[in-house]
């Protein structure tokens, strides 16, 4: 899959004409060593109700061949001349990998998006056949019935990636669910029912097998040689390019016993039901506090409590503040006033009337109505914000290049954004020093780099903007040192180098 090839199967099913696509390779599905020619496979979608002409069926098979579903059979070479050799029709088959895309294809089209039931009887299986694997090789190695134990095997392995993509599936709705925000009062009530009831006993079914089945590969590991060794062979010619079945190798034994370890598979399961229940309690607090009717009832006897204790002068403030019975007046709140000569000294009988909401307008509340609308996706902003950040921050590390490849500031050339930087790192500079006596230096960790100054001749930094002097000071800039900022004085001072 990870070549372009391998991703050419799969163009048919995207093609503007997938239908016609899916219809030529049904026809090869229910056929065992099926070869066709284009006259064939229009004899047989004229039959299931789908016509074609036999020069679109043609097209159609060259572009599968093309994509690799298809590969060609040669033409007959059983005519008496060369033209009949050349009239004769080019049969087609299909290839390994594309008769397995279209069987994927074909239960991948045929499925719900519905919850799909985890297949939890398959952990008792997997545990079942690891003890039964147990007994038929024993402590010898010997295996009386090879055929028995390859039955095991492949039970083990296809109970196992049963399970697996059942929980993935389950999982995957789950995640569907939990990244809506409009779920209606049925929708979460099922969906209630479903983590509360069904992921309990999934949970509690893993927490009961997977301690089982790693205890029984672990006694199985060290005979694993002996099994692969006891497996019967395929029967087929090492050259064919045999895919042998699951279990027939050490790595597949060693992904089923990492899966079932302590702190990898079913950690992952109970994290997962932890954090689909933790959502559930979001829904929750969600659903309860904009479900109308909701009861406010201790809110509004704490408030009776505050009148009661309250003098008259304490009970208007309180009313008023509760129930917003301010004097009315023009506070210019909300949005801003298309009339900028409109002011809070502004009357209402000459200003521009302002929009009020429907639900406040009409029934004289705020409650709203309907679905709560979907929180628009923060993916765009985040990332042309970071974006934002990083051109900042590649564009502030070539200014601070520029300064440190100049070294001595006195007639260097910079960039608008080189000379900020400079001001600034001058700025830190004379604010820590306030004489500079001797020679004195400021790091910019965040940046990378170090001014140093000292007293002497004036620096004249020249920019696009214009030019920049500083008098009496000589200006260096280096990469920082990622040390602390000190004087000579200080040194002096401390006693320390």
């Amino acid at each position: 899959m990870g070549d372009g090839g391998s991703r050419d199967l799969f163009r048919y099913l995207v093609a503007e004409e997938a239908d016609d696509y899916t219809a030529v390779m049904d026809c090869f599905s229910d056929l065992l060593l099926a070869e066709l020619s284009a006259a064939d496979i229009t004899s047989v979608l004229a039959s299931k109700g789908t016509p074609l002409h036999a020069d679109v069926v043609e097209a159609r098979c060259r572009r599968l061949v093309h994509w690799g579903n298809l590969a060609t059979s040669g033409r007959d070479p059983s005519g008496n001349a060369v033209a009949d050799f050349v009239r004769a029709r080019a049969r087609y088959r299909t290839t390994v990998s594309g008769a397995r895309v279209h069987r994927e294809a074909a239960v991948l089209a045929s499925s719900r998006d519905g919850a799909r039931e985890v297949a939890r009887e398959s952990l008792g299986c997997i545990a079942d056949a690891l003890a039964l694997i147990d007994d038929l090789v024993g402590e010898s190695g010997a295996v009386a019935d090879p055929d028995a134990l390859a039955g095991h095997v492949t039970g083990l392995f296809a109970h196992h990636r049963n399970f697996t993509d059942s929980v993935a599936d389950f999982y995957t709705y789950l995640g569907g669910v939990l990244a809506r925000l409009d779920l209606s009062d049925d929708e979460y009530t099922e969906f209630k029912l479903l983590l509360l009831e069904y992921l309990d006993v999934v949970t509690s079914d893993v927490a009961k097998h997977a301690p089982v089945v790693a205890t029984r590969l672990g006694d199985l590991m060290p005979r694993l040689d002996l099994v692969l060794a006891a497996l019967p062979a395929t029967g087929l010619p090492d050259t064919a390019g045999v895919v042998r079945s699951p279990g027939r190798s050490r790595s597949d034994w060693d992904e089923l016993a990492e899966w079932f370890d302590e702190d990898s598979g079913p950690r992952r399961l109970r994290d997962a039901a932890a954090h689909a229940l933790s959502r559930l309690l979001i829904h929750t607090r969600r659903l309860t506090s904009a479900t109308p009717g909701f009861s406010h009832r201790a809110d509004l006897l704490r408030l009776a409590g505050w009148f009661a204790e309250s003098s008259d002068e304490q009970a208007h403030r309180l009313f008023a503040a509760t129930f917003g019975a301010y004097p009315s007046r023009h506070l210019l709140l909300g949005p801003d006033e298309p009339d900028p000569r409109v002011g809070p000294g502004t009357s209402w009988w000459e200003a521009d009337p302002v929009q009020i909401p429907v639900s406040l307008r009409e029934r004289g509340d705020r409650s709203p109505r309907g679905r709560t609308a979907r929180i628009p996706d923060p993916a765009p902003d985040r990332s042309r914000a970071d974006a934002l950040a990083a051109r900042e921050s590649r564009e502030r590390a070539e200014a601070v290049h520029e300064l440190c490849t100049a070294g001595d500031l006195n007639g260097a050339h910079i960039s608008d954004l080189a000379r900020d930087l400079l001001l600034d790192a001058l700025g830190a500079l004379l604010a820590r020093y306030r004489s500079v006596d001797g020679t004195v230096h400021v790091d910019d960790h965040d940046l990378g780099f170090s001014l140093t100054a000292e007293p002497g001749t004036d620096t004249v930094v020249h920019s696009p903007s214009g030019d920049l002097t500083v008098h009496s000071l000589s200006l260096r800039a280096s990469e920082s040192g990622g040390t602390r900022a000190h004087t000579d004085s200080d040194s002096q001072r401390t006693g320390m180098p």
